[in-house]
């Protein structure tokens, strides 16, 4: 499956599924913000569907780790308002493998998540040569 052919009832489904999870993120970070660095969030209720998606480029000075800090700083408080969820993806051009900056991505990530009380329900990397699901914690493993 890929973002072209998701489930029509997409609104009323959790993103706990990491298939899924991953077409979102296909969607939200798009083809041409890949090229250029981006992040994308998809902001979830308190039943992890999807309500509203971000994405921030490298244009908007947001793809470094300060950056991704700052926004997840602005957005997990209001998540966590709501009791909701956040599905998290890093565009980058290319390769189907985590490299030192994706794992840096994803720990910031988690951590931040623990820190606001918001269910981190997947980090994905999303390059022109596909969409890939980060692991899940070693403490979700337990």
């Amino acid at each position: 499956m890929s973002f072209k052919d998701l489930p029509p009832n997409l609104r009323e489904l959790p993103l706990t599924d990491p298939r899924l999870a991953g077409d979102v993120i296909d969607l939200i970070v798009s083809e041409e913000s890949r090229q250029h660095g981006s992040f994308g969030i998809m902001m979830c209720d308190e039943l992890d569907r999807g309500i509203n998606p971000i994405l921030f480029s490298d244009r908007d000075q947001v793809a470094d780790l300060d950056g991704v800090t700052r926004v997840l700083s602005l957005v997990l408080p209001l998540v966590a308002r709501v009791d909701g969820g956040v599905l998290l993806g890093r565009g980058r051009p290319r390769g189907r493998c985590a490299d030192d900056t994706d794992r840096a991505w994803h720990q910031l990530a988690i951590d931040l998540c623990a820190e606001h009380g918001v269910r981190l329900l997947g980090f994905h990397v999303a390059t022109c040569d596909g969409v890939f699901a980060m692991p899940e914690p070693l403490t979700a493993a337990s």
